[in-house]
């Protein structure tokens, strides 16, 4: 792989493609953390969503139910590739490479092995492996890792919401009943009509569905 931008913050490497994908493997190596574990979860699906309408690749509805993701773990992380939204290179990311018999220098790191995933998740995966679930807190990698996104040229800031998919709502359809569903759809109406972005309107649907299942339990 080629014109590989690598950045680092702190001891944290970021490694972004001419595509425009960065390298997660990496990103979450000082963390110990999987960046499998964040594609899994349900707070991940608002960015899946805006990755698959850069792509043009939507992902099957049925992947935003959270019971059949994890009943289908390989399936799902297969269609995330087919989707064009992750990719994954073999190897161990950002080890030593040593250079050839008298070739000089001392060899160079590994950047292309790993997991590598489409920019609309790298800054919120790079905020889940800093704040560990707690987003109200600030997460200096997650600014960087936007700013790096857009100094390269990859995106501008704010691009990826842009190219979200308008509805909120319908992210959760399959998930809910139908008179939620379109309960859903004219509060998500509501928030776009008032300026909320994609991700925030994702956000408090996800709260409004998850309060109802409280109250109704």
């Amino acid at each position: 792989m080629n014109n590989l931008i690598v950045l680092y913050h702190k001891q944290t490497t970021v490694v972004i493609d001419a595509d425009g994908m960065v390298n997660a493997s990496l990103l979450a190596k000082q963390s110990g953390r999987s960046p499998t574990e964040y594609i899994m979860l349900a707070d991940c699906q608002a960015a899946i969503a805006q990755a698959t309408a850069c792509t043009g690749r939507p992902m099957p509805s049925q992947w935003q139910d959270n019971r059949v993701r994890l009943r289908s773990k390989p399936e799902y992380l297969h269609a995330l590739k087919a989707a064009g939204i992750t990719r994954q290179v073999s190897g161990t990311p950002g080890s030593h490479i040593a250079a050839g018999p008298n070739v000089g220098g001392n060899g160079a790191h590994n950047y292309e092995s790993g997991l590598w995933v489409h920019a609309a998740l790298a800054v919120g995966l790079a905020r889940w492996l800093e704040c560990r679930g707690q987003d109200h807190k600030p997460s200096p990698l997650a600014d960087f890792v936007e700013q790096a996104l857009a100094g390269c040229g990859v995106v501008e800031r704010g691009a990826l919401d842009n190219a979200a998919p308008k509805n909120a709502a319908d992210s959760f359809a399959g998930m809910v009943s139908a008179q939620t569903l379109a309960n859903l759809r004219q509060m998500d109406q509501i928030l776009m009509d008032g300026g909320v972005n994609f991700s925030e309107r994702h956000q408090t649907l996800r709260a409004r569905i998850e309060q109802q299942a409280r109250m109704e339990g």
